[in-house]
């Protein structure tokens, strides 16, 4: 994901902040607070992220997709991504968890466009 990032310096990547919780958790549990912390710092000072706060009707659809998915089960940071990439009409997701993302259905296209994308 890190060489995908490098390679995609030019283009604005878009992340859901309930996806920050869970980069965040893992951050902290293997590299500590002081990682955590300056993961968040360099979040804030690049120009290629932008952080998108879901609305009350992401959080609805959000719902929907956590019941339609709860055999897998689908979190809420997952769901997260599927409902914001729903709202803005995109179909590319970057994500180094691709179980999901392969599988789902979004109601505005077949499926997502992943990367990195994996060697075939």
């Amino acid at each position: 994901m890190v060489a995908w990032l490098e390679t995609a310096a030019t283009r604005d990547l878009l992340v859901p902040s309930l996806v920050l919780t869970e980069v965040c958790h893992y951050i902290e549990k293997y590299r500590g607070g002081e990682a955590e912390a300056a993961f968040i710092e360099g979040l804030m000072r690049s120009p290629q992220f932008a952080i998108y706060h879901p609305m009350d009707d992401d959080f609805r659809r959000m719902a929907v997709l956590m019941r339609q998915y709860s055999d897998w089960p689908l979190g809420l940071a997952d769901a997260s991504v599927v409902a914001t990439a729903e709202r803005l009409k995109t179909v590319e997701v970057a994500t180094v968890d691709r179980r999901h993302f392969e599988h789902i259905k979004p109601v505005h296209v077949s499926h997502f466009t992943l990367y990195p994308e994996t060697a075939h």
